[in-house]
This record gives C-alpha cells, sequence and structure tokens, in this order.
C-alpha cells in the first residue's frame, strides 16, 4: 500500500517572472489596494535603471513613493526599528486609515528580508522584486536578520509576500563573485531541501528541477565573455535561467526548510563572510555526512573549485560550533541526527582542506 501525500504550500498571491516585468509594479500595487509605497533598497539601487523603471510604473498608476532606508548585507534587527520609524513618518494619515499602504523590496535578500519584516510588522501589502538570482525571498516567508551579532531566522507566515515580481534584466549588472555566491546559495536550497525532514513531493519535483537548471548555467552566468555579442547573449540568457531556478529553489525550501549546511553556514556568516560564499564552504561537507548522492556532491565540488569560493576561518571552531548546536531550526531538519563532535570534526576537515 502507497503512503498518502499530506502537505501545505504557503506562497505569494500572485509571482511574476521575464524580462522586464519590474514594469508592472504600478499594476499590481494598484490591484492591492495600494496608494502609497515605501521603498526598501540597497545602497546604490537608486542610480540603476531598474529603480527608475520601478518609480515611474508606481507613477503612472498615480501612487506615490519614497525610499525609506538602505540596507547593508547581512542586516540587524534595529534597521527594521529604523525602517519602521521612517516609514510611518513618510505616510499620510488618510492612505493609513484606509490600509493603502504598501511595502516594495528591490534588491538582494537582505534587502527582502528587511522589506518583508518591515511589512509585516505595520500590516501593510508587500512587494518583492530581486535583483539577485540566489536568496529566493521574494517567495519565502521567512527572514534573516542579526540579533545581537548572531544571524537568526525569523519564520511566520505573515512574512509572505503579497506579489513577487522576478526580472531577469535587474539581474544583468550583478558582479561576478555576486553571481557566483548567490548562484551556490540557491544550488545548496535546491539540494537541502530535497532530503529534508518537511519535503514533500511538490517540493523534491521543484527542487529536482530548479538543480539541473542552475547547475547547467552558473559557471555560464558568472564567466560569460560579454566582449563578443554571442557570447554575451549566451551569458545573458544564463542569467535567466538562474533568475527561474532560484526562483523554484526559493519556492521549494520555502516550503520544506533548509538543514545542515545552513546551520554550519551561519558562524561563518557571524565573522564577515557572505552568506552564498559561506554556504558554499561548507555544503560539500554537509552533503557528505547527510550521506548524499555521491555523484552530486562530486558535482558540487568541482562547481566551487571552478568558481574560487572560499576563504580562510578566523573564530575557533569549538565556539562556531555551539552556536550550530544552537541551531534547532535547521538542525531539526536534517535528515540525520548532529552532534557536537559531528560539527568539530566538519569545521576542522574545512579548516585542513582550505
Amino acid at each position: 500500500m502507497k503512503m498518502r501525500q499530506n502537505f501545505e504550500l504557503l506562497l505569494p498571491k500572485k509571482i511574476i517572472f521575464g524580462a522586464g516585468s519590474v514594469k508592472k509594479v504600478g499594476d499590481e500595487a494598484k490591484n492591492l489596494g495600494g496608494k502609497n509605497a515605501v521603498i526598501v533598497v540597497s545602497r546604490g539601487m537608486r542610480k540603476r535603471e531598474g529603480f527608475k523603471e520601478l518609480t515611474e510604473s508606481l507613477n503612472r498608476q498615480e501612487i506615490g513613493s519614497k525610499t525609506v532606508c538602505e540596507v547593508e548585507p547581512e542586516p540587524k534587527i534595529e534597521e527594521i526599528y529604523n525602517c519602521i520609524k521612517t516609514a510611518e513618518a513618510e505616510v499620510e494619515e488618510e492612505v493609513e486609515a484606509d490600509g493603502g499602504n504598501l511595502v516594495i523590496g528591490l534588491g538582494g535578500g537582505s534587502v527582502l528580508d528587511v522589506a518583508k519584516k518591515v511589512a509585516a510588522d505595520l500590516g501593510w501589502k508587500k512587494i518583492m522584486i530581486p535583483t539577485t538570482a540566489g536568496t529566493g525571498s521574494e517567495v519565502t516567508h521567512e527572514a534573516v536578520l542579526k540579533v545581537e551579532g548572531r544571524k537568526r531566522a525569523f519564520v511566520d507566515e505573515l512574512l509572505t509576500p503579497d506579489i513577487a515580481i522576478v526580472d531577469p534584466d535587474l539581474m544583468k549588472t550583478m558582479p561576478p563573485r555576486l553571481v557566483a555566491s548567490s548562484g551556490i546559495d540557491a544550488l545548496a536550497h535546491s539540494i537541502e531541501c530535497y532530503d529534508s525532514k518537511r519535503s514533500n513531493f511538490l517540493v523534491k519535483t521543484l527542487a529536482s528541477d530548479a538543480y539541473k537548471i542552475l547547475k547547467e548555467n552558473l559557471r555560464k552566468a558568472v564567466e560569460g565573455d560579454e566582449e563578443t555579442e554571442k557570447e554575451g547573449k549566451a551569458k545573458e540568457e544564463a542569467m535567466e535561467k538562474m533568475a527561474l531556478g532560484s526562483l523554484m529553489a526559493g519556492m521549494a525550501f520555502g516550503n520544506s526548510g533548509t538543514a545542515l549546511a545552513h546551520a554550519l553556514s551561519y558562524p561563518l556568516s557571524n565573522e564577515g563572510i557572505p552568506h552564498g560564499e559561506a554556504v558554499a564552504m561548507v555544503l560539500p561537507y554537509a552533503l557528505e555526512f547527510n550521506g548524499f548522492d555521491a555523484s552530486v556532491i562530486k558535482e558540487v565540488k568541482r562547481i566551487i573549485k571552478d568558481l574560487r569560493i572560499g576563504r580562510a576561518i578566523k573564530t575557533e571552531i569549538a565556539e562556531m560550533a555551539e552556536v550550530v548546536m544552537q541551531d534547532e531550526k535547521h538542525l531539526s531538519n536534517n535528515p540525520r541526527e548532529v552532534r557536537f563532535k559531528d560539527v568539530v570534526q566538519i569545521y576542522e576537515n574545512l579548516k585542513n582542506e582550505n
């Protein structure tokens, strides 16, 4: 007798994908009843074409907009408080009274996490627009922020975006190292959620297809040579597929969670290593510990080596292991029980091999 499938999926009400789709934000904001929008961005985003297209789209629908904060990588919880204070000061009383306010996040994962938390705490509608292909934050109900110097994941249905707009054109300005690290993060999402304890048939299907798309296009997206029209086009197509793969991986892990690799990455991020690079450094070791398919591990190692991702570890191994063992969210989701000595051994192997 076959086992019955029981699961739930939590996703935005609407997901829009495609080149130039950022120009639809005004229409979507209007459909949500928006009359006034506060925008959360990354530093420098206001100088880019995508920001201009976003504000012009809002203007066409006569929706007022103001930028309330510029988010730095690995944001602290205090940034939420500051953004909320600024956002509340910017809205008009009559708009606030009839629920016409919304938050728009335009940027990488850190920006979207801040925007989602601000919107959830205010009770406002939210539209998320990623500018990197990696985090999948535009479709998840999770926000990762630093609390007292350590990364903490906030998980709540209220963090789910109302609308996600994924426009690959916004990702063309990503530097190669960011394409590599964010791409590996997406790859990790697709692999880890496949075997998580909360995985299900739909998650596995999304994860499997996302992995295939990401592994086939990550190197092309990083290494493409834009000096020739043909190779430039190939890189553009690879970047579009990376955006799709990242979106699919986000839809998958947002409904199943990640596991050991992400737990191992947090102490590295706490010492300043960007999230995507931290995940890349520990991913093969986590997969080996969990007994994942050897051919996939070999493939992942080759990709990471080709992309030259990796940094020296500064923090004491025992101290990092203590942090990992407190990460119940990720460890409880891992397919294999993780002990303190296991984490120590993984970090020692990582340190010795790099």
